[in-house]
């Protein structure tokens, strides 16, 4: 099991035209930010502007990858799930604002830092409220505090729950 091998084979499917463009989001992503963390799998948003392209490029991904485990592609021995940036505006911002990073030897559009804590206040499982706290430093607090204001619409919820880990000391 390699990412690198993963994020070869969507490189590939990139470059003969199955999918436009992705951008890494999660665990893998956040590793080109802060010390690596435990992960089984690896998720990108997948750049689609609408539903027919969507079906499209997800039957040509199926038809590469390696098999299928639950809602995940499998290429190198690695689940992936793909996410359009037709589901949510956050989706399309986090690919649209995209850094070229380095995974290893491979360099790949990634989620920024301030995307992925976003996200990782939306999920608020353990694992990210661990991961909260290193994203927050290195990250820029004005950027945080704008995408709040674009992404936060469940009454303050994701701006409530940094507000609480902050309280603790983070």
């Amino acid at each position: 099991m390699s990412f690198e091998g993963a994020i070869r084979e969507l490189n590939k499917l990139k470059r003969s035209g199955v999918m436009r463009d992705y951008a890494l989001i999660g665990a893998v992503a956040a590793a080109a930010y802060i010390e690596p963390m435990f992960t089984e799998d690896a998720d990108a948003v997948v750049l689609v502007d609408s539903d027919d392209e969507y079906r499209e490029v997800f039957r040509r991904v199926g038809e590469a990858a390696q098999s299928m485990r639950g809602m995940h592609y499998v290429f190198d021995d690695v689940p992936v799930q793909l996410l359009p940036t037709t589901t949510l505006p956050l989706y399309r911002d986090t690919f649209d604002k995209a850094r070229n990073k380095r995974i290893g030897n491979i360099r790949v559009k990634v989620a920024t830092p301030e995307h992925l804590l976003i996200m990782c206040l939306e999920a608020f499982r353990p694992k990210d409220r661990v991961r909260i706290p290193l994203l927050l430093a290195v990250s820029d607090a004005a950027t945080i505090e704008s995408l709040l204001e674009e992404f936060d619409h469940d009454q303050g919820t994701l701006a409530e729950r940094l507000s609480s880990l902050r309280s603790r000391g983070v």
